[in-house]
């Protein structure tokens, strides 16, 4: 969401031109001025990426790729950018949806979709292993790097190197410049979720292990170990690293010290966790197989609300100061209030919702 917008002390936020609200200014040819709603942006099995008005959740616009899109979403100032089970990675104009270009890799797109001033950054999987850098201009390959098995992961990146996990049970840290492999740590299973801070990646394993590993050379800094397959997303703060399991003795959400991995609470949910995972200044928010979509206190784990849908939440989540954003396999995105969970308003796409959720 924009932050307050005021001239000369007073608040204009809301204020509209030509109907449209105001949502950025700008002086002197420096951007000043320009109206228009805020963003969220999902995708459907439906094979459609969708941009809908974070205030009411109405279409703003739709674009139709070759078959579903479960993947991570991206988005920066211009674009938003998404893949498919056609095999491509698009760029789609923010306002329009229009096709900026597309990438035709050798797989699914299915992995977390990670973006920077210069490349966009995917895996894909099924049919091929590999990651990708992609240039953000023109959709022409800077870039592949070969693994041994489907990316399906989260993808990580900062000033110097790309992060992603692998069904060959690797995290990789590539060169960002030329994709050569920087270091690789073995986990005993397939890497799903994946977060990077300043100094340490961390990664959730089929092992049952979520895994600190040191930035710069990928020694293992802790692991801990969860008791059950970690499939869904990692999320990180200042104090704890946050994941969910699935499959095992126990499905639940847990919160794990950022410094040795030792557990700082869970919170049992009635299903597998495999949803992507945000959190806030409060509060951690997941969801879950058992139709729900949680909000945990972040000191101790306590439920702060749940809001439930019409089946399994596996979708990526965001969260603004107003509310959290979601998708079920029930065919929907859900916007929830962020102190009580009530239902703001839902948009029905024609299948399950399972991609990343983003943010203008």
């Amino acid at each position: 969401m924009s932050p307050p917008i005021s001239i000369d002390g007073t608040d204009i936020t809301g204020a509209t031109i030509d109907g449209v609200e105001v949502d950025e200014i700008t002086v002197d040819g420096s951007p000043v001025f320009s109206a228009g709603p805020d963003f969220v942006f999902a995708g459907s099995r439906d094979n459609n990426v969708y941009a809908l008005d974070i205030s009411d959740g109405s279409e703003l616009w739709s674009f139709t790729a070759g078959a579903a899109v479960v993947s991570g979403i991206a988005v920066d100032d211009s674009a938003v950018y998404a893949g498919s089970d056609d095999k491509n990675v698009y760029a789609l104009d923010i306002n329009d949806g229009s096709e900026l270009w597309s990438f035709t890799a050798g797989g699914f797109i299915q992995s977390g979709i990670a973006v920077d001033d210069s490349a966009v950054y995917a895996g894909d999987s099924i049919l091929n292993n590999e990651v990708y850098a992609i240039d953000i201009t023109d959709g022409s390959e800077l870039w592949s790097f070969t693994t041994g098995g489907d990316v399906k992961s989260g993808i990580g990146v900062d000033d110097s190197a790309v992060y992603a996990g692998s069904d060959d049970d690797n995290v990789y840290a590539l060169d960002i410049t030329d994709g050569s492999e920087l270091w690789s740590f073995t986990t005993g299973g397939g890497v799903g979720g994946l977060a990077v801070d300043d100094s340490a990646v961390y990664a959730g394993s089929r092992d049952d292990n979520v895994y600190a590993l040191d930035i710069n050379n990928g020694s293992e800094l802790w692991s801990s170990n969860i008791g059950a397959d970690i499939r869904g997303g990692i999320a990180v703060d200042d104090s704890a690293v946050y994941a969910g399991s699935a499959f095992g003795s126990t499905d639940a959400v847990y919160a794990l010290d950022i410094n040795d991995g030792s557990e700082l609470w869970s919170f049992t949910t009635g299903d597998a966790v495999v949803s992507g995972i945000a959190v806030d200044d409060s509060a951690v928010y997941a969801g879950s197989d058992d139709k729900n979509v949680y909000a945990l206190d972040i000191n101790d784990g306590s439920e702060l609300w749940s809001f439930t849908t019409g089946d399994d939440v596996r979708s990526g989540f965001a969260v603004d100061g107003s509310a959290v954003y979601a998708g079920s396999d029930d065919d929907n995105v859900y916007a929830l209030d962020i102190n009580d969970g009530s239902e703001l308003w839902s948009f029905t796409t024609g299948d399950r919702v399972r991609s990343g959720i983003s943010l203008s």
